[in-house]
């Protein structure tokens, strides 16, 4: 059953999404004139207490992580003993809409957006909260002005506190991007989110999944991803290097956090370079642009440059003299 035509203040606009668990609604707060999506536990699950508590818990965890990239909940309620929770609506839809098979996004926007996602992340783990399904579907989008777009991670329905993770006996996550000690039923901590970012970002820069497979094939054996410049020869070494080890089956390999994977790939990949104004030229990363001014009177001319400057010195210098004594003879 949908959830009514109005809530409170909020009237139904249409249906964004829907779930094994849950459906997510689009609504419009007239007052405030602004969207925002509303998630609702299923009916058919809405009388499981421990599945209504999983909901609920996830209301509070989005709602004390409080990150720009992390999806904000404002507001929670029931209808007819249905929970719901009002949220960010991302009127750019998920990264996964943005994801083509074969076509790599541009370096520059896919190493904002592993930065972006790395930062949400980063603000779960603080909590305790290891996500454990981080997708291109739970990674959504929203238009930020002049900032460009900005990226949510969203989804925390098969999110656990650390603390409780090693006695889940329940295998949750996409096996494409699943960590294998997720499919084994291994100890699980923020190094399973560092593996399925590393897989996002193998997705964005070669158009590829980094592997291809179900969840027992990836239990039994996980095999190494191909290297990313074997795909895309534009990527440097440096970049197999990164993502490869994030990648790893072994935890320990994988670097410790997401804000160490983040910084890693930024060392790897080589900023790009657009001419700017007159005489001058912007080194651009995702987050920066540095111009650098032309040259100045004070900074050495090429080896060349001088040689001419020097030679017509020398022709001008002769033609006056010349002229001066062919006058006063």
């Amino acid at each position: 059953m949908p959830l009514p035509t109005r809530l409170g203040r909020l009237e139904r606009v249409d249906r964004l999404g829907e779930g094994g668990f849950a459906t997510v609604w689009l609504y419009h707060d007239a007052e405030l004139d602004s969207d925002v999506a509303v998630k609702a536990l299923a009916e058919n699950w809405a009388q499981r207490l421990d599945v209504r508590e999983r909901f609920l818990e996830e209301a509070r965890i989005l709602r004390r992580a409080d990150s720009d990239h992390i999806v904000r909940v404002y507001d929670i309620g029931q209808v007819d003993e249905t929970p719901y929770f009002v949220m960010t609506y991302a009127d750019l839809g998920s990264l996964a809409h943005q994801l083509e098979p074969g076509r790599p996004l541009p370096v520059p926007r896919a190493v904002d957006l592993v930065s972006q996602a790395a930062a949400g992340l980063a603000v779960l783990h603080e909590h305790g909260v290891v996500h454990r399904d981080i997708k291109p579907q739970n990674l959504l989008l929203r238009s930020g002005g002049s900032a460009g777009e900005r990226l949510l991670v969203a989804d925390l329905g098969v999110a656990k506190a650390m603390l409780h993770a090693s006695g889940l006996t329940q295998v949750v996550g996409t096996p494409a991007y699943m960590a294998p000690e997720q499919a084994t039923g291994g100890t699980i901590d923020e190094r399973a989110d560092v593996h399925a970012l590393a897989a996002v970002a193998y997705q964005m820069l070669t158009g590829r999944h980094a592997r291809e497979g179900s969840l027992a094939e990836l239990a039994v054996h996980a095999s190494a991803p191909v290297a990313p410049s074997t795909l895309v020869p534009e990527l440097p070494p440096e970049v197999d290097e990164v993502l490869l080890r994030a990648l790893s089956a072994d935890p320990d390999d994988r670097p410790g956090s997401v804000g160490a994977l983040d910084a890693a790939l930024r060392a790897a990949l080589p900023v790009t370079s657009v001419r700017g104004g007159p005489g001058a030229t912007r080194y651009q990363t995702p987050h920066t642009v540095t111009t650098v001014p032309a040259a100045s009177a004070d900074r050495p001319r090429s080896p060349l440059l001088l040689a001419l400057v020097c030679l017509a010195v020398f022709v001008a210098t002769f033609a006056a003299a010349y002229a001066v004594t062919a006058t006063l003879s």
